[in-house]
């Protein structure tokens, strides 16, 4: 098995709010027989362990469950709560992996839902994979030269999958998850179109409440919470782009029937107003004096 894996010193005395004590992929080449990738801690480990797998399959048991696990799937530790996992004897795993820790952190994740040990699948994996490897290449060429830079792209990690992670109980409803990650484009390009929850539930194939109930936990918002993001997206855009455009008509090329309502969501979402937005982000105009 390839291993490459880098261990870090504490950086306590920076008080970062993430920093990782270990980090690196297990990865066995094709012509190499299958290994005996298992770990055992019944006690685990002091820092948040996350592992992603990308290639192969192996087994996670937690909760009194064991989880097999594959490509896209991902399972996080909690300090000091027992770590059982192993590779698959037939097809082993290609699986990156991170021990991190930092200020406030178990805080953060506890708000954010991630409140025990458990099991997760990506609805997307390259940007993940991504930010391992762009921390593995930073501990490589640099070392801990510059730790600033590496608490950066831990948090990057630890923001990728916290943005793609789902549930695994999920799981068995990947291909509907897939539809509704699919309309994500296309409800972006119309937003500024009406929105009707019942046409997108039916271009997912679902019913309304399952569209709404499944958008939600896909997307970690509304469905109309999302088309309205799209839609202040895209006034923002115009604010900008064309800045001698009204603001009613910058109000229903969004989306928005009157500037009124219009005022009140960008305000809501922002806490300017359209008008104040403009003009805090365009170019002052330079005038140079004629006797210069």
């Amino acid at each position: 098995m390839n291993i490459r894996n880098y261990f870090l010193p504490p950086f306590e005395e920076l008080d970062f709010f993430c920093f990782p004590h270990s980090v690196g992929r297990f990865t066995r080449p094709n012509y190499i027989p299958p290994n005996n990738h298992d770990v055992h801690r019944e006690t685990g480990v002091r820092d948040f362990s996350l592992h992603f797998v990308v290639g192969g399959k192996g087994y996670v048991e937690m909760h009194d469950t064991v989880y097999t696990v594959k490509q896209g799937d991902a399972f996080l530790h909690l300090p000091n709560q027992r770590m059982r996992y192993y590779t698959s004897e037939d097809d082993s795993w290609d699986i990156y992996w991170i021990q991190f820790n930092g200020r406030k952190l178990a805080d953060f994740l506890l708000e954010r839902g991630f409140h025990e040990s458990s099991v997760w699948f990506m609805k997307e994996i390259g940007m993940l994979e991504q930010s391992f490897l762009d921390l593995m290449d930073e501990i490589e060429r640099n070392n801990i030269s510059r730790p600033g830079k590496i608490s950066t792209l831990t948090y990057s990690v630890l923001i990728e999958f916290m943005g793609n992670a789902i549930p695994f109980s999920s799981r068995k409803g990947r291909e509907k998850i897939d539809r509704i990650i699919q309309l994500l484009p296309d409800m972006q390009q119309n937003s500024h179109l009406p929105f009707v929850m019942e046409e997108w539930a039916n271009k997912a194939e679902l019913t309304p409440n399952y569209f709404n109930s499944l958008f939600k936990k896909v997307t970690k918002m509304t469905p109309l919470a999302y088309i309205t993001k799209c839609r202040i997206q895209t006034s923002k855009q115009m604010l900008l782009g064309s800045p001698s455009l009204p603001i009613n008509k910058v109000a229903m090329a969004s989306g928005y029937p009157s500037a009124s309502y219009f005022n009140k969501v960008f305000m809501e979402l922002e806490g300017i107003t359209p008008s104040e937005f403009r003009k805090n982000h365009l170019y002052e105009k330079i005038t140079v004096p004629t006797d210069v």
